[in-house]
């Protein structure tokens, strides 16, 4: 489990470990926090006998720079791309795991394609052999879906299989409502 770390603007940025989370509380670089307490560490004792003790909730704004992506651009990453697509074949439609799936570029990269997140999907290794370095129109396949970018809250949705109820909600709440994360 992982806290989510968000931008003081609250754009979601990266997904941090506990002692990560707690080090941002102790410089004061935490500008807002929300969801339940997930993490307390204790320190030392003070004059007075007590403890000092710091805790985190499971979603941080942090001021300053995470080292992390541009701002607007999400990596593309077959991990990325396989989750966007919810592992199904933008070709056959059938579901696969990640081992017999590949990145196809529907204008093939030999044609001039990018490797950008509009011009790639899902295709499992019979379809993307078929389909080879051909057009759509001459392969004579179709999609069964539109790619498109995803978004920085669908990024750190893709990028964690285990997020906290509140931390989903956050996310959702700026997943767009086109998106196949919603579909999940």
């Amino acid at each position: 489990m992982n806290v989510l770390a968000l931008d003081s603007s609250g754009l979601p940025r990266a997904w941090i470990n506990f002692e990560d989370a707690i080090t941002h509380h102790a410089k004061e670089q935490v500008v807002w926090s929300l969801g339940e307490t997930v993490a307390r560490f204790r320190g030392g004792y003070q004059v007075d006998g007590t403890q000092s003790v710091l805790e985190t909730q499971s979603i941080i704004a942090v001021r300053g720079s995470l080292t992390l992506d541009k701002v607007g651009k999400v990596s593309l990453t077959n991990r990325t791309l396989f989750g966007r697509d919810r592992y199904l074949c933008a070709y056959c439609g059938e579901q696969h795991g990640a081992s017999s799936l590949s990145r196809d570029h529907i204008v093939p990269k030999s044609k001039g394609g990018k490797d950008i997140w509009t011009n790639v999907v899902t295709a499992c290794c019979k379809c993307n052999a078929k389909k080879g370095s051909q057009d759509l129109d001459k392969s004579g396949m179709q999609l069964l879906y539109v790619p498109y970018a995803p978004n920085h809250y669908e990024h750190m949705i893709l990028l964690n299989r285990s997020i906290l109820a509140d931390q989903m909600d956050y996310l959702m709440s700026g997943v767009p409502k086109h998106s196949r994360v919603r579909l999940m």
